[in-house]
Order: C-alpha cells, then sequence, then structure tokens
C-alpha cells in the first residue's frame, strides 16, 4: 500500500504570535532537514517547532515569523506552505 502524499495547511487561527504551518507526511531520514531547509530558503524564522511521529507518519507544527516577529501575511503562508509541500514531493 502506498502511503499518502504530504499535506501542509496553514493553521490561520491557531496562534496570535505566530504562523502556524502543520505538516504530515510519511516519516523518512532527512524529513526534518529538508522541511528546515524550505523554511530557511523562504526567510521566515521558526519561533517554535513540534514535532511527533505517529506510526509511520511524522506530523509536525511549526510556528514562523517575518524576520520582525510578526506574523506572515496570509498570502505569505501560503506561499511558505506550497513551499514545503513541493520540497517534501522532490
Amino acid at each position: 500500500m502506498e502511503p499518502p502524499p504530504p499535506r501542509v495547511a496553514v493553521a490561520p487561527a491557531a496562534s496570535r504570535l505566530a504562523t502556524v504551518i502543520e505538516v504530515r507526511a510519511q516519516d523518512a531520514p532527512g524529513l526534518l532537514f529538508r522541511l528546515g531547509r524550505a523554511l530557511e530558503a523562504a526567510g521566515v524564522r521558526v519561533r517554535s517547532a513540534h514535532v511527533s511521529t505517529l506510526g509511520s507518519n511524522a506530523v509536525d507544527a511549526f510556528y514562523v515569523t517575518r524576520g520582525e516577529g510578526v506574523p506572515l501575511p496570509g498570502d505569505e503562508a501560503a506561499s511558505v506552505a506550497r513551499e514545503l509541500e513541493e520540497s517534501l514531493r522532490a
């Protein structure tokens, strides 16, 4: 059985201090490295990361901000989510 494709979603009301981006993907060696590299390339700061593995699935939530410490606007958050998803499909 083939694992489900990775999913990345923005949780708009999850925090007022940061933008919360949730990643659900098949756990694999280097997964957090790829996600961290994609977040760095997107130019965001990770305020907090909540990482868990449930069976063979990773469920990670990243609380990110702009450089000045404010949450991302909606269009920027959606763009970062797309970049994260693309990094998982590569």
